[in-house]
């Protein structure tokens, strides 16, 4: 999907379907970060500060907590199959647990920049959870496989990632925040 941000990397978009080329609407997908090669992925694992909502993590082992459903923004209509276009705003709803990827202002655990979580259900969605999908060249739609970057609609914090990792109880797994850079570890 996206570059992923944090200490700043990217992330690729791998389409679960074979058809169009464009990822569009409805697409369940997963996100990899581009310098990591980890997915994005959530767990029923609430974080014992800040928000206190369900973690956000990435992992390199590709399970099948790293779908994510793409959907349009809160109160916008996204048309199932329609491309995804630059500057377009999403949401990306965790496919085991139907919660929204989302950011705020609280502290991230591990880096100290902005948390990500997920958070609602198909029937509570805020605008914490609006990401605007951002494709390298500035123009077109995005492309399976290829970079975006993802920035989070009310903060302007970028979906980042990098190497610090979680202790007890989802040891291994690499921190997942929203950093205001959007240098190379974005996601």
């Amino acid at each position: 999907l996206a570059l992923f941000a944090c200490a700043c990397a990217s992330i690729v978009a791998v389409a679960r379907a074979e058809a169009p080329a464009s990822v569009t609407c409805g697409s369940a997908l997963k996100l990899k970060h581009s310098s990591t090669k980890h997915f994005l992925g959530s767990q029923q694992v609430q974080y014992a500060s800040g928000s206190g909502q369900q973690s956000v993590t990435a992992r390199p082992d590709g399970s099948e907590d790293q779908y994510w459903i793409l959907r349009g923004a809160i109160g916008e209509e996204c048309e199932r199959g329609s491309a995804i276009a630059h500057g377009q705003t999403v949401r990306l709803q965790h496919a085991n647990t139907r919660a929204w990827l989302h950011s705020h202002e609280h502290r991230s655990p591990l880096s100290g920049q902005n948390e990500v979580s997920c958070f609602g259900s198909d029937e509570s969605s805020d605008t914490g959870d609006n990401w605007i999908v951002e494709i390298p060249s500035g123009a077109g739609a995005w492309e399976r496989g290829k970079k975006v970057r993802f920035k989070h609609a009310d903060t302007g914090a970028y979906l980042h990632s990098h190497g610090l990792k979680f202790g007890r109880p989802i040891a291994g797994h690499q921190e997942v925040c929203a950093a205001h850079s959007s240098g190379s570890n974005a996601m």
